[in-house]
């Protein structure tokens, strides 16, 4: 009985140590996994840096225009793009060009694109005057006026428009409507004018005048028109200003005859 007790003792001594033995193994495994995830994460982002330093040194070898360029100077264009390329194909601001190349008088709008693998593609869209503004300006469907560095040609053929600073979207929808109007009778509105006071007045082909005044200038011009019709067509030639801001008529003055 007495050995069986000491086994049992010796036994019961022994099992401690196994339990000390995995929790400190265990540790060793988990350090070990932590430094190996630490090593796949660096080795990661190691990669990844050395790729980005790559793709930014890729170089822009071609850069091509598209679009159908009437006034746009493809060369001055090339100016302003070439210092933007330093940078490296990856490393270009999209951005930065577009904004870059709209500064120029007739560029409306620049559509940017990279093309892979190493190509810069540049959509121009040139401004399409409606209108000669002003003095030397000119004016787009929107009702922008923009400044060309050359004067537009001469047989463009474009109406002129001037007014206030800030009435260029009013006076451009006027003449719209006007222009419907006199198309009816195929007369033509080359000039229209609004004063610093708001009064208006348009001139039409042959050079006749009409003064509108400041209230309600399409209503004026509808009244020229029932006038038109009715007694100046057949001499509209000799006519040389019309007044319009009479409220029962208009006032007409001519062109002398030759020798009168």
């Amino acid at each position: 009985m007495q050995r069986i007790s000491a086994k049992s003792n010796r036994f019961k001594r022994s099992r401690p140590e196994r339990a000390e033995r995995q929790p400190v193994s265990r540790e060793w495994g988990r350090v070990f996994n932590r430094l190996l995830l630490l090593a796949a994460v660096m080795a990661f982002v190691y990669g990844v840096e050395r790729l980005g330093s790559q793709l930014e040194s890729i170089p822009v070898d071609r850069v091509v225009f598209a679009g159908d360029f009437r006034h746009v100077s493809r060369d001055v264009l090339v100016d302003r793009v070439t210092s933007h390329l330093a940078v490296g194909y990856i490393g270009l601001d999209l951005e930065a060009i577009q904004s870059e190349l709209e500064q120029e008088a007739w560029v409306y709008r620049a559509i940017v694109e990279r093309v892979w693998p190493r190509e810069l593609k540049i959509t121009i869209v040139e401004e399409a005057p409606i209108a000669v503004w002003g003095n030397g300006g000119l004016l787009n469907h929107r009702g922008k006026i923009f400044l060309p560095t050359k004067e537009i040609q001469s047989d463009a053929n474009l109406p002129l428009l001037s007014g206030p600073d800030g009435s260029a979207i009013e006076i451009m929808r006027q003449y719209r409507l006007m222009s419907q109007l006199l198309g009816d009778e195929d007369l033509v509105l080359q000039r229209l004018q609004m004063n610093d006071r708001g009064a208006w007045t348009a001139t039409l082909n042959g050079g006749a005048v009409l003064v509108l005044g400041r209230q309600e200038p399409l209503e004026k011009l509808r009244r020229f028109m029932w006038v038109y019709k009715q007694q100046l067509a057949a001499d509209f030639e000799r006519v040389k200003r019309i007044d319009t801001r009479y409220i029962n008529g208009l006032a007409v003055s001519w062109h002398q005859l030759e020798g009168s």
